[in-house]
């Protein structure tokens, strides 16, 4: 039997007569491999890149949305504030109202708020502070209503108007208030989407003055632990159903409780989830070109192998086992994937590199996925080229020196 090293430069000497047809056979895997490793590192880019923001920006916080008016009031939100796990809560009403400032009137979304929901979710104070829950007649706006949504620019200490309607008088209430703070932030976050930029927000019981309406639309809470979260999710879900009346057997039916929860955890696990099923998508594509480069090489390997008869049948005259011929065909089939296989890593990488540039995101390189890349590029070649290696060995040396 014929060494190893014997083997691989016949065949790299093979590969070099017909380097057109070896680089046409390497093609599929090379665009197949760089679509996988592409595939693989702009997915754990994504999942890196959400993971990130989803741990910086919102502690821990809790969403409890009403399903119906008028469902949540200040019991609710103390039996939230008392739920064991929770360190901190803040309630969400929202009105278009119209929001004037230098006599240019706009309606803008204003909402009613506490000071805790800037710890709750993070968010970014660009200029001055946030109110507290015992300042009045002072509002919080978003970094494009100060810089963008007014011909003059609103600044800190500067006066709006609010007018917003009031549903017990059926009259619009107009009241002045004095900007403490400015929101807003040059990076988008998951968990607002940037709507902290666009914000109008006032104290809650003013909003309530305003407005005669005592309800809460939303409740945010936080919880003291990532780990705890979903236990203290439970149990708020569990508290505000008995409370809202709610029996026993319906506490495990979500149609039947009147509100939604969602925490953090639940929305890392979300973008997971749709990160996977896209990376899928995207590997379901790369296979399908790793399919076609199988069937190049093993459509170029058996022509080979027509081609070469008159070779294959010296090598057999000379002494030369099934097994050394067939060795020297999987040999060639090994290199051309494994070339194949290097280049396309090495496309992959670059065009993850420049993908994840223009979308912002930080390079993840899983180097698991390189390795199965690589890997899976020797393993279509060997496979591929299996078929017309062993054809090639089991030629009979008479017939293949009759057949030129």
């Amino acid at each position: 039997m014929i060494s190893l090293s014997y083997c691989l430069k016949m065949a790299i000497a093979s590969l070099k007569s017909s380097k057109l047809r070896s680089g046409l056979t390497a093609l599929g895997i090379i665009i197949g491999i760089a679509a996988v490793i592409a595939t693989f590192t702009l997915g754990s880019s994504f999942t890196g890149y959400f993971t990130d923001q989803l741990d910086t920006q919102g502690s821990n916080y809790i969403l409890i949305a009403a399903s119906k008016p008028n469902l949540f009031y200040d019991s609710q939100l103390d039996i939230v504030r008392n739920t064991p796990g929770v360190t901190g809560v803040a309630t969400d009403n929202s009105q278009t109202g119209l929001v004037t400032f230098a006599n240019e009137a706009k309606n803008l979304t204003v909402l009613g708020t506490q000071e805790g929901m800037i710890e709750i979710l993070s968010l970014p104070i660009y200029d001055g502070q946030m109110y507290s829950d015992k300042d009045s007649y002072v509002a919080v706006i978003g970094k494009n209503i100060s810089q963008e949504e007014f011909r003059k620019e609103i600044g800190l200490r500067s006066t709006i108007e609010i007018t917003l309607y009031n549903s017990e008088s059926k009259e619009y209430v107009t009241e002045t208030f004095r900007v403490v703070g400015i929101l807003g932030s040059d990076e988008t976050s998951l968990i607002t989407g940037g709507s902290e930029n666009t914000l109008i927000a006032i104290p809650t019981h003013i909003m309530q003055q305003m407005t005669g309406e005592n309800a809460y639309q939303q409740i945010y809470a936080m919880s003291d632990s990532r780990e705890d979260i979903n236990a203290t999710t439970d149990e708020i879900e569990r508290r505000l159903a008995r409370n809202l009346g709610v029996s026993e057997r319906d506490l495990d039916d979500d149609e039947k409780i009147p509100f939604m929860t969602m925490n953090q955890a639940e929305l890392l696990e979300q973008v997971r989830t749709l990160t996977n099923t896209l990376q899928m998508f995207l590997l379901a594509i790369g296979g399908i070109s790793l399919v076609v480069g199988a069937v190049g090489i093993m459509n170029i390997m058996i022509v080979t192998v027509t081609e070469r008869t008159r070779e294959i049948g010296t090598l057999k005259a000379l002494g030369y086992s099934s097994k050394d011929v067939l060795m020297l065909f999987v040999i060639e089939s090994i290199i051309i994937s494994a070339i194949g296989g290097l280049i396309g890593t090495l496309l992959g990488l670059t065009i993850a590199y420049i993908g994840a540039n223009i979308l912002g995101l930080p390079m993840a390189i899983p180097f698991s996925g390189v390795l199965i890349g690589v890997g899976l590029s020797i393993a279509v070649g060997v496979l591929a080229g299996a078929q017309p290696s062993y054809r090639a060995a089991k030629m009979n040396p008479v017939d293949a020196l009759r057949d030129i």
